[in-house]
């Protein structure tokens, strides 16, 4: 069931917006009931503000909405509302909460007959006939026209809620738009849902992707809400069987934040940072994936616990050679072994080995193999250790993630112990069941009790992200119950496997820094204390815009051609080679394309005359999704021309276009952008 019809109720859960789920239709039209409702009019455009536009690429359509308002797209349905609270609430409140749903003629017409999928008067009785048994009252229908092409409108009002309800028929794909509100509320509604209905237009989408076979990995479930520093997380105990993890385990991050996890069923499952599923690899070739390194040439390592052995993979993911079995010999593992792998700075490869000694005692030891699985030495722990991970520094020196002491040890090369952080008081804060670094030497923990911790490369803690789900309760967006795997990823971005039952995820969160902190563990001689790890600079893309549209601009000579490509209006001047509005006191929009799609790291913006009026500057997503990166006060600046350099997290998902806010309304004289640099990793 789409989210829309959890949080909109009643209206929502009675007209299901959903392609896969519509609603019967009634032996015979119900005759109009009459209400005290408003008759619906033909939409119009109104002075309502809808400075912003969004499309769903996927399901071939776009509307404009008020600034500041919060969207979700699930599958061919978007939902908007002006605030996160809004989306959320049980029951419809005061705000507008609308639903735009796009549904292929095919499908309807195989399911309900053509008729329903080419004449509006048979599609509104196939959208209304359930709302109309359950009880609410609809208001006589209107003709209406939605971008030349035709519809039918009516308003529902009862005890729950109130709104209206709009179809539209084109040529491939049948759209409905519910709007609705508290009862008391809608009359002061109904003109903003008329006001983006009428922006309503259609285009054709992009080809739907061939079916997965039967016995391929299918996209696993997506979640992109939740608390504060949650980003999104990836599979549950939802969805078909091949779209679920048996047991998500250990982790490994590429520098584009691509994703790698060592999973029991199906080898290695490959996602692109926004979660969205790339690819699996190694499922005949690993018995039983625990863990997963990727080499700087780009090859993927995975500890095959099922075969005590050591498997190395292509980029592509093509099997290249596997070493190691179990037995007693020098390069051979023991029989719970490998369990976790972790790459050291020459590129060779460092497996945790444990095995049962002649007095019974389980003795623990580092194996540290070349890149074709040649046993270079064997680092013998100290008795007293029995770590559930590691990972290794730029120095070559050992980190363990020691569970049962509730501390992480750090070695020499060699073995020597150099240091212990965590507290043996309090154990459990640090009693994790994996480990990670990144590039400065921060340290990354996945706790059983304390969700995510950070520490400095001193032992100091600088920040946290995450909890413990209460004992026998599913996990909440956020939460984990066995933590069973972490990396640490560009943008900030750390990712965490959990286990469960039949519950199993990979969760990624921004952490909460602790500036106290991270003052303390710079006064112990930290270099640095980074929250995110900027991708290598050989890896970006800097790109010009390939075209662009703006909201308007000074005839004839500024039109947004002139934003487009690289700069070309020399030093700080009025130039017909540079985009301007129409009007010197407004506020505008300019929205540039371009070409390759990135996981966006920043941008610059090139402004030629009268600099400093940028309000806001927001990115779009593959998806349509706006994701703001900027805003600030509008105020004449001092540097003309001016380079606007603005850096941001790497996204998670691919960026295609940059809107660009220009406020001029206090009384700017015609601000000037002459070109926009997008930089991100391809």
């Amino acid at each position: 069931m789409h989210r829309m019809l959890r949080r909109a109720l009643p209206l929502a859960a009675i007209i299901v917006l959903a392609s896969c789920a519509l609603p019967g239709l009634p032996a015979q039209a119900p005759a109009p009931t009459e209400t005290p409702a408003p008759t619906v009019a033909p939409p119009s455009p109104t002075p309502i503000a809808l400075d912003f536009e969004l499309s769903v690429e996927a399901a071939g359509f776009r509307l404009r909405h008020p600034a500041g308002w919060a969207s979700h797209v699930v599958s061919n349905t978007l939902t908007l509302a002006p605030s996160d609270a809004s989306l959320d609430r049980p029951s419809p409140g005061p705000d507008l909460v609308l639903t735009v749903d796009a549904t292929p003629a095919d499908l309807v017409a195989a399911q309900y007959g053509a008729e329903a999928a080419s004449n509006p008067e048979s599609f509104f009785e196939v959208s209304s006939s359930a709302a109309q048994q359950a009880g609410y009252a609809l208001s006589a229908t209107t003709a209406i026209t939605v971008d030349g092409r035709p519809g039918l409108a009516a308003d529902l009002r009862g005890d729950g809620g109130a709104g209206r309800l709009a179809v539209i028929v084109g040529p491939d794909r049948v759209v409905r738009v519910l709007g609705q509100s508290s009862p008391d509320s809608w009359d002061a509604q109904s003109a903003l849902f008329d006001s983006i209905l009428a922006s309503l237009s259609f285009f054709v989408p992009a080809q739907s992707p061939t079916p997965t076979p039967v016995g391929v990995a299918l996209q696993p479930d997506l979640l992109r809400r939740g608390p504060p520093g949650f980003v999104l997380r990836i599979g549950g105990s939802g969805g078909p069987r091949d779209s679920r993890f048996v047991s998500a385990r250990g982790m490994a991050v590429a520098p584009d934040g691509t994703l790698y996890l060592a999973e029991s069923s199906r080898g290695v499952w490959v996602f692109a940072p926004d979660g969205a599923l790339i690819t699996t690899f190694g499922a005949d070739q690993l018995l039983d994936a625990y863990d997963v390194v990727r080499a700087p040439s780009g090859d993927l390592l995975v500890a095959d616990y099922g075969r005590n052995a050591v498997a190395r993979f292509s980029p592509a993911g093509a099997f290249v050679r596997r070493w190691g079995s179990a037995g007693d010999g020098p390069d051979q593992f023991g029989l719970s072994s490998p369990q976790r792998i972790a790459l050291g700075p020459d590129g060779s490869v460092y497996a945790l080995d444990s095995r049962p000694g002649a007095d019974g005692q389980v003795s623990s030891s580092v194996m540290i193999f070349g890149p074709d699985g040649d046993l270079l030495d064997r680092v013998a722990l100290p008795a007293d250790l029995a770590p559930a991970d590691l990972a290794v520094d730029s120095a070559g020196n050992i980190y363990l993630a020691e569970t049962f002491g509730g501390s992480v040890v750090k070695l020499a090369p060699s073995g020597a112990e150099l240091a212990r952080f965590g507290d043996p008081a309090t154990a459990q804060s640090l009693a994790a069941g994996s480990i990670d670094l990144d590039p400065q030497g921060n340290i990354y923990l996945a706790t059983y009790a304390s969700g995510v911790v950070k520490l400095s490369p001193e032992g100091v803690e600088v920040a946290q992200g995450g909890g413990s789900a209460a004992a026998g309760s599913a996990p909440e967006a956020g939460q984990f119950s066995l933590p069973n795997g972490v990396a640490a990823g560009p943008g900030g971005v750390v990712w965490v496997s959990d286990n469960s039952g039949e519950y199993s995820a990979v969760t990624a969160l921004r952490l909460s820094d602790d500036p106290s902190a991270q003052a303390t563990s710079a006064a112990l001689g930290a270099t640095t204390v980074a929250d995110a790890t900027p991708a290598p600079a050989e890896s970006l893309l800097r790109q010009w815009a390939e075209s662009a549209t703006a909201s308007s601009f000074y005839e004839p000579d500024y039109d947004p051609a002139g934003a487009a490509g690289p700069p070309d209006v020399p030093g700080c001047q009025d130039s017909p080679d540079a985009w301007a509005s129409s009007t010197p006191d407004g506020l505008d929009t300019l929205e540039l394309t371009y070409a390759t799609p990135v996981f966006a790291t920043g941008l610059t913006i090139y402004q030629s005359s009268q600099p400093g009026y940028i309000s806001k500057v927001e990115l779009i997503d593959e998806r349509g999704e706006v994701l703001p990166v900027y805003a600030a006060e509008p105020a004449l600046s001092d540097t003309c021309p001016l380079a606007q350099a603005i850096s941001f997290a790497q996204t998670l998902s691919r960026v295609v276009k940059v809107r660009v806010t220009v406020d001029q309304r206090g009384g700017a004289g015609w601000s000037e952008i002459d070109a926009v640099e997008l930089v991100g990793v391809p």
